[in-house]
């Protein structure tokens, strides 16, 4: 007996036996819940989805010659409403990638990155902290391009943003003393924090380091920012005097 012809019988004042009643009513509930649980699933996935990552087009070398975009709209075929790095410069048409890191006023804040080569044994990346506005996505950073020899990182610091802090360290070539591209070097730290009174992400941070760092010559990757944690949180905390 279905849940409907339940509720018929009921309309037409016949007895139904409680045992009856009690099992199609906990089949009804265990549906329910099924369906409330799928439900959740298929939203998950469907916010996920939400928008298109776009590589740019490259020349005969593989090059890039028009930059990548992120566009609203998983299922949209259009480029309305896209965010594109600005082309002043570099055309950053290599790599892209986007990943929610956050929320702002229960929107996601979405790290876009986009990358830049010449051909040469050096690349440029930009990163930008996305968030939607009126279907538009808005830059809520700064210029911030760093070079394949950096590294940059996302910090929860509840106690100064309830936004993530986005940390990046780059290296400074000093030719003067005769340093080769990728050997160790002092890094340039920048710290980028969200401002609610502004409604984007300040610099609030900025030094080179005191000692240097291996680069790609001796490592495969960039490791700068664990070491100068503490140096970064003291500026950033700065004690009295």
């Amino acid at each position: 007996m279905s849940w409907i012809e339940i509720c018929e019988k009921q309309n037409q004042d016949e007895t139904i036996p409680a045992a009856v009643l009690e099992k199609e009513m906990r089949l009804r509930a265990r549906s329910l819940w099924i369906t409330t649980i799928l439900g959740l699933f298929t939203t998950a996935e469907t916010c996920c989805a939400q928008y298109r990552v776009l590589p740019g087009k490259l020349d005969a070398d593989g090059l890039p010659t028009t930059p990548s975009r992120i566009c609203p709209g998983a299922g949209a075929s259009g480029t309305e409403h896209c965010y594109t790095p600005p082309t002043d410069k570099y055309v950053f048409g290599l790599e892209p990638r986007a990943r929610v890191v956050g929320k702002l006023d229960g929107r996601d804040l979405i790290l876009f990155t986009a990358t830049f080569s010449g051909g040469g044994s050096g690349t440029l990346t930009h990163l930008a902290l996305l968030e939607q506005q009126s279907c538009d996505f808005v830059n809520l950073l700064p210029t911030v391009q760093l070079t394949n020899q950096s590294e940059y990182k996302l910090w929860s610091l509840p106690e100064v943003s309830r936004a993530p802090a986005l940390v990046t360290a780059d290296f400074v070539w000093d030719l003067k003393v005769g340093e080769t591209h990728f050997a160790s070097h002092r890094y340039t730290v920048n710290m980028y924090v969200f401002d609610p009174k502004l409604g984007r992400y300040m610099q609030r941070i900025g030094y080179v380091t005191a000692s240097k760092y291996p680069g790609l010559d001796d490592s495969a990757t960039i490791r700068v920012l664990d070491a100068e944690r503490p140096t970064i949180l003291a500026r950033l905390h700065p004690g009295p005097g």
